[in-house]
């Protein structure tokens, strides 16, 4: 029963992610306004706000002028659903110290989740979401104590990433990956910071290969965000440490 509140907590906090995507660097309130077609301009009922359960209902469409609803909404809500379910798998609550665990690891990495999917949608690194994570990823450096080889693997996984921006112009990486490099290697330590960085490689190009056998949308000029890869793969190798510990002993 707790697992199913946790993910419906989660769907409700990604619906609101929803807004502050939509909202953000628009100049509209993120908390005031209430929500409303962006095709009609009609402002939407509480019952056309549920999460999934409306996109659902409406069969995907605006209930006043029929114009498609954005896929984005419930996959940002089930995304959002499966982050919290999985984090409280890692962190069940059974007291407080693990009720603040959980909070803990389910902001920072909101936070990367919503960083990302701006990325994807704007492709552009918001500063915001980044400084904000950034805080996240100091606290748990701290908490860690392994100072040198954290700070050292994050300093040289990043350089590698604004060495790439440099050498390409920005074709191949944007210069925000590299902060979003260091900052969630940070957030990770050594080794896991490793396996993140060989995860989201592997993610970045097997996407990249699938999306050039879409012809007629995509091809090698193409720009494809790489954040969503590096939170993605972050996310993976802080949920399953054992694995990626086992690959860095598997390569050395």
């Amino acid at each position: 029963m707790e697992e199913l509140f946790v993910f419906i907590f989660g769907l409700i906090l990604g619906s609101f992610f929803n807004v502050v995507l939509l909202r953000k660097n628009t100049g509209e309130p993120i908390v005031k306004n209430g929500s409303r077609c962006f095709s009609c301009g009609k402002k939407l009922a509480w019952w056309q706000n549920v999460p999934i359960l409306s996109f659902v209902f409406l069969r995907g469409r605006c209930f006043y002028c029929g114009s498609k609803i954005s896929w984005q909404y419930p996959i940002i809500e089930v995304s959002s659903g499966i982050m919290g379910s999985l984090i409280y798998s890692k962190f069940p609550i059974s007291n407080f110290q693990s009720l603040i665990s959980f909070l803990f690891y389910f902001a920072a990495f909101s936070l990367l989740f919503l960083l990302a999917a701006y990325d994807f949608k704007n492709k552009i690194i918001d500063s915001h979401f980044l400084y904000a994570f950034a805080a996240f990823s100091a606290v748990e450096f701290v908490s860690r104590g392994d100072f040198t080889k954290d700070i050292a693997s994050s300093f040289l996984i990043a350089l590698f990433f604004y060495l790439l921006w440099r050498a390409s112009g920005g074709r191949w990486m944007g210069r925000g990956d590299a902060d979003v490099a260091f900052w969630a290697s940070l957030f990770l330590g050594w080794p896991l910071n490793l396996g993140m960085l060989f995860l989201s490689f592997w993610l970045g190009g097997l996407t990249g290969a699938l999306l050039l056998l879409w012809r007629g949308r995509f091809n090698l000029k193409s720009e494809i965000p790489f954040a969503p890869f590096l939170a993605g793969a972050a996310f993976a190798a802080w949920l399953f440490p054992d694995f990626f510990r086992a690959f860095y002993d598997i390569m050395i």
